[in-house]
């Protein structure tokens, strides 16, 4: 049976050797970098600059830099389709502390433990790496 993947980007944003992580929405929200998935005639550096005004609106100075880390989800976002997440290393300014939409419920600047501690799964290796 043929299975559709979809592809997110997802922004490692790196300041002072720590890294942006967002809470999302509802009850048990996991902890994760911003990013979202590619629209139609995108370049992935456009969707992960769009998606980072999309869900930190005062970013600025958006530099996407390398790729960190590339990970597939291991159960499906909906029947037989799937997601493959591209991590970048990202350098941004923000006016102040961090804006965010109301896709999260919260926001913290974290180390490499405190990651370790309550990031996804799906983004603890880029995040190490990103802090390595």
């Amino acid at each position: 049976m043929m299975k559709t993947f979809f592809v997110g980007v997802k922004g490692v944003i790196v300041s002072n050797n720590k890294v942006l992580i967002l809470q999302k929405n509802g009850e048990g929200g996991f902890w994760e970098v911003p990013g979202g998935r590619v629209d139609a005639d995108e370049s992935l550096d456009q969707t992960l600059v769009r998606e980072l005004q999309e869900e930190v609106p005062n970013i600025q100075n958006v530099k996407v830099g390398r790729v960190l880390d590339a990970y597939r989800l291991h159960k499906d976002i909906e029947d037989n389709i799937s997601l493959t997440l591209i991590f970048f290393k990202v350098e941004a300014d923000f006016d102040g502390d961090p804006q965010i939409s109301e896709e999260h419920q919260a926001w913290q600047w974290v180390t490499k433990e405190q990651a370790a501690e309550i990031a996804s799964e799906s983004c603890q290796r880029a995040i190490s790496e990103a802090l390595s």
